[in-house]
């Protein structure tokens, strides 16, 4: 089985570790401590030009996972701002918990490139077909989850529903309080996806930055080294 290991970064310097520790894919934001947003096109590039390793940019203004109709625009005029981007993270529910139609404009700004729906649906009634559902959104082809928005470890059973449905689980990138102690579990409940953040940071803290130790340990797991 083929897994991929994505790992949160917020510069050069975070690139290159992850990068040199055997990430698969990056996530660049700014403000991780907010739950990401959306960076500047200044890092962007200079992220871009640093690593091979394919990345997906966080497109996001608020920690709402509900959108106005005037941070979708802001959101619009972020991506349009980031051509040199080729894949996205981003996301965004009404108050069902499901998919928003509030997205349109922002998915039709990335005209076709790939993006993922992030941890907006980890409230989701149903996440699977939350999921599902998000998978029908133009260019989206992944969908981030931790179960529950308190993470990982309290959202365990949803995920091992939702993983039980193979076409689902290959959708699906597993991140939201992953660690080296649970990162195990998960693989066994059938992620075929990880994203891990502070887990592969100095001092498990967002004011670290990325180990290339901590990430090849992961990556090890993960493809199954």
């Amino acid at each position: 089985m083929n897994r991929t290991l994505e790992v949160i970064v917020t510069d050069v310097t975070d690139a290159r570790a992850a990068t040199d520790g055997g990430a698969d894919r990056l996530e660049l934001v700014a403000d991780p401590q907010l739950g990401g947003m959306t960076p500047s096109p200044d890092v962007v590039r200079a992220v871009l030009a640093a690593t091979a390793t394919p990345v997906r940019v966080m497109i996001r203004r608020t920690e709402s996972h509900q959108l106005s109709a005037q941070t979708a625009e802001l959101l619009r005029t972020d991506v349009e701002s980031l051509p040199m981007a080729t894949e996205f993270v981003c996301g965004a529910v009404d108050v069902a918990g499901v998919p928003s139609l509030a997205l349109d404009p922002v998915t039709a700004a990335m005209k076709g490139r790939h993006w993922t729906f992030h941890r907006a649906l980890d409230d989701a009634p149903d996440l699977a077909a939350a999921a599902t559902a998000a998978l029908f959104l133009p260019g989206c082809d992944h969908v981030l989850t931790a179960g529950d928005p308190a993470g990982v470890d309290t959202g365990i059973h949803r995920l091992r529903a939702a993983l039980r449905d193979s076409e689902l689980a290959a959708a699906l990138v597993i991140g939201g309080g992953v660690t080296a102690d649970n990162l195990p579990a998960l693989l066994a409940a059938g992620a075929r996806g990880v994203h891990l953040g502070r887990g592969v940071r100095e001092g498990a803290s967002w004011d670290g930055p990325v180990s290339a130790a901590l990430v090849r340990a992961a990556a090890d797991l993960v493809h199954g080294h």
